[in-house]
């Protein structure tokens, strides 16, 4: 019959002889800030207008970033993601912009 490892006691309970764990306590690690929804929102919409509703979607991620942009202001967090989501509301313009115009969709020129 064969034996277990020496790490391992043999009912099968939590291995022995580990080094010991040199990460401090939960409570002790720094923690991250929570994600801002609205700029959360605003980069899905961004994302979401590249493949759908270009320009309508163009249009609610700038405001939507707008919003996120302030938020992040007054809590003294990142502007990162308001930067993102103006990004990304120009890319899904530019897009429409072009599909538009290289396949003229008259039907969606309003």
């Amino acid at each position: 019959m064969s034996r277990p490892p020496e790490d391992l006691p043999p009912e099968g309970g939590p291995p022995q002889n580990l080094p010991p764990d040199d990460r401090p306590p939960a409570a002790a690690r720094p923690t991250r800030p929570p994600a801002d929804p609205v700029a959360v929102a605003a980069i899905g919409c961004g994302l979401l207008g590249l493949v759908t509703f270009g320009l309508l979607l163009a249009l609610v991620t700038a405001v939507l970033g707008a919003r996120a942009g302030q938020r992040a202001r007054d809590a003294g967090r990142s502007l990162e993601n308001a930067y993102i989501a103006f990004g990304l509301a120009v890319l899904d313009g530019v897009v429409w912009l072009v599909l538009h115009f290289a396949f003229a969709l008259n039907f969606a020129a309003g």
